[in-house]
C-alpha cells in the first residue's frame, strides 16, 4: 500500500481567511464570496469583529447573502423538503439539478425572480438605515416603537445588545458595540425577512409543478410509519456501499414498501455543486462550500418543521452524515416511528487514499486534517449519541459495518429496544475503537495514531451497560474475539 499521506490535502480555514482580511476572489469560500459587504478589508475587519463578539455563532449567521444567492439556496432547500428527488443512490445531483433548473426558470420567466431579488436589495438598503437608528435610541434609552421592527425582532436586537454591552472593549467602545450590533442583526433580519418572502413565491412555483405533473410531492407520513436512517462514519469510509444495501431493503420493506425518492436526502455534499463549480479548484472546493452547504441544509429542517406543523406528519428521512449529533437523533426519535443506525468503519489510511482518488473522479477533494478528525470523533458521539435516556427502549436500531471487509462485514449491531448489544467480530470492533486515538494533525504514518491505550469493548459500551445493555458474545467466532468473553452475566451486563 502506498504511503497515504503522498495524498495529503492541506487544509483551508474559514475563519483564518477572515481575519487575514485579505480580498475574497471569486473562487474562494462561497459565504464571503456571495455575501453583500464582505469583499474587501472593511467589511472582513467588521465580520472579525462580529464573530470577536458572538465567538459560538457560525459565520453563516453573521452574513447577509446576495439576493440571488438567497433565492438560489431557497430553492435548494424547499426542493429537498417538498419534492421526490433522487430516483437511486447514484442519482445524487441529476434529478435535482433538473427539478432546480425548472423552478428557477419558472421564477425568472414570470418576472418574480427580479422582483424578489429587488425586495431583498430594498430590504437590506432600509436596515442600514434604521438599525442604527434602533442602537442609537437603545443606547439612550429612548423609545424605539416608531422605528418599524416587530416585537419579536426588537426583542431578539435587545438580547444580542445586552450579550456584549457590559463587555471589554464595547462597555468602553460605543461605536465598536453600535457597530457590532448592526451587522450581527443586519445579517438577523435581512435574512429571516428576504426568506420568508421567498418561501412563499418559491412554495408557488413548486405547487404549480406539481399539480401538472411536472414534479412529485414527498410525501408527509404519521409517525407510526415513519422511518429516519442515519449513516455514520469517518470521511471517504464508503458509506455510499451501505446505502444501496440500504436502498434495497427498503424496497421489501413490509407492510408497505419505501422508494428511494420518498426520503428526504440531508447532506452537505449534494449542496456543494451548486454553490461552486468543482472543477474550479477541485482541491479546495469542498472546504469553501462547506459553510453555505450547512446553511441550507439547516433551512431543508426549518421548512421541513413548518410543512410538518399543521398535522405532525413528516417525510422520511436519511441523513448520511460522519458523526451522529445527539439533538438530531433526539429530535427524530420524536418525529419518527422507526429509526435505523449504519455505522461504517474504514481504516484511516486506506480513507486518505480513498478520498484522494474519489476526488480525482469528481473534482469534490476532502482535506485530510478534517478527515482524520471526522475518523476520529466518529466512534465516541456514537455512543453518545446513543445513551440518552428517550432513545432506550424505543425502536432504535444500529448496524456496524467494516469497510476494509470485502462484504460490508456486519461486526455488531444494538437494539436499543431489547438493550442487547450483539457482537459478531471483536477484532473488527476493535478497530472502529482504535480510531478514537487518531491523531488529526498527522502528517505522517508515524503519527497517525497518537499511542494511547485502546478501550477494552465493555468500556467503549460502559454508558449503555451502566443502563442495563448486555453484551452478547455468541455469535462472535472464537479466532474473532479479542479476549474471552465472560461465561455468564455480570453486574455489568455481559453475557455469552
Amino acid at each position: 500500500m502506498p504511503n497515504p499521506f503522498s495524498f495529503f490535502i492541506p487544509t483551508k480555514d474559514l475563519k483564518a481567511k477572515i481575519a487575514k482580511r485579505k480580498k475574497i476572489k471569486e473562487t474562494d469560500f462561497t459565504i464571503l464570496s456571495n455575501s453583500i459587504n464582505t469583499h474587501d478589508e472593511s467589511g472582513l475587519a467588521l465580520l472579525k469583529a462580529c464573530m470577536d463578539a458572538y465567538p459560538k455563532e457560525f459565520v453563516r449567521n453573521l452574513v447577509c447573502l446576495q439576493p440571488e444567492r438567497l433565492i438560489n439556496n431557497e430553492i435548494l432547500a424547499h426542493l429537498q423538503a417538498s419534492v421526490k428527488l433522487d430516483m437511486a443512490t447514484d442519482d445524487e445531483e441529476f434529478t435535482f439539478r433538473g427539478a432546480f433548473e425548472r423552478i428557477k426558470s419558472s421564477m425568472v420567466r414570470s418576472g418574480d425572480d427580479t422582483e424578489l431579488q429587488e425586495f431583498c436589495r430594498e430590504t437590506y438598503s432600509g436596515l442600514l438605515t434604521t438599525l442604527p437608528l434602533f442602537f442609537t435610541a437603545l443606547t439612550k434609552d429612548n423609545p424605539t416603537d416608531d422605528l418599524p421592527f416587530s416585537e419579536d425582532e426588537q426583542e431578539a436586537m435587545r438580547q444580542l445588545y445586552a450579550e456584549i454591552a457590559t463587555k471589554s472593549p464595547y462597555s468602553e467602545d460605543q461605536e465598536l458595540l453600535n457597530n457590532v450590533c448592526t451587522q450581527r442583526c443586519l445579517a438577523l433580519i435581512y435574512t429571516k425577512r428576504s426568506q420568508e418572502r421567498i418561501d412563499a413565491v418559491i412554495s408557488t412555483h413548486i405547487e404549480r409543478h406539481c399539480s401538472e405533473g411536472a414534479l412529485e410531492r414527498l410525501p408527509y407520513v404519521p409517525k407510526a410509519e415513519g422511518v429516519a436512517i442515519f449513516t455514520t462514519g469517518g470521511v471517504a469510509s464508503g458509506k455510499g456501499t451501505c446505502l444501496r444495501n440500504i436502498e434495497d431493503s427498503l424496497k421489501r420493506r413490509t407492510p408497505a414498501p419505501i422508494m428511494w425518492n420518498e426520503l428526504v436526502h440531508h447532506n452537505a455534499d449534494r449542496i456543494k455543486p451548486f454553490l461552486l463549480n468543482p472543477e474550479k479548484d477541485s482541491k479546495r472546493y469542498s472546504q469553501f462550500t462547506y459553510e453555505e452547504a450547512l446553511a441550507v441544509k439547516e433551512r431543508v429542517m426549518a421548512i421541513i418543521a413548518k410543512q410538518s406543523h399543521s398535522t405532525g406528519h413528516y417525510p422520511h428521512f436519511m441523513h448520511d452524515q460522519t458523526k451522529l449529533k445527539p439533538d438530531e437523533l433526539k429530535e427524530a426519535n420524536l418525529r419518527y416511528g422507526q429509526l435505523i443506525i449504519a455505522a461504517v468503519s474504514t481504516d484511516a489510511e486506506a480513507a486518505i487514499e480513498r478520498a484522494y482518488h474519489r476526488g480525482e473522479r469528481t473534482n469534490r477533494y476532502e482535506h485530510t486534517e478534517g478527515l482524520l478528525g471526522s475518523h476520529q470523533a466518529v466512534p465516541g458521539e456514537l455512543i453518545k449519541s446513543l445513551n440518552q435516556d428517550e432513545l432506550i427502549g424505543g425502536n432504535v436500531s444500529v448496524a456496524m459495518y467494516d469497510n476494509n471487509s470485502s462484504d460490508l462485514r456486519m461486526f455488531a449491531s444494538i437494539d436499543m429496544h431489547s438493550r442487547v448489544i450483539m457482537i459478531y467480530n471483536e477484532k473488527d470492533l476493535q478497530n472502529w475503537i482504535r480510531k478514537e486515538t487518531i491523531n488529526p494533525k498527522a502528517d505522517s504514518v508515524e503519527t497517525l495514531y497518537t499511542g494511547a491505550a485502546i478501550r477494552s469493548t465493555a468500556d467503549y459500551f460502559a454508558p449503555l451497560l451502566a443502563k442495563g445493555f448486555t453484551l452478547d458474545f455468541t455469535h462472535c467466532p472464537a479466532d474473532d474475539l479479542v479476549e474471552a468473553a465472560p461465561a455468564t452475566e455480570s453486574s455489568m451486563g455481559l453475557s455469552s
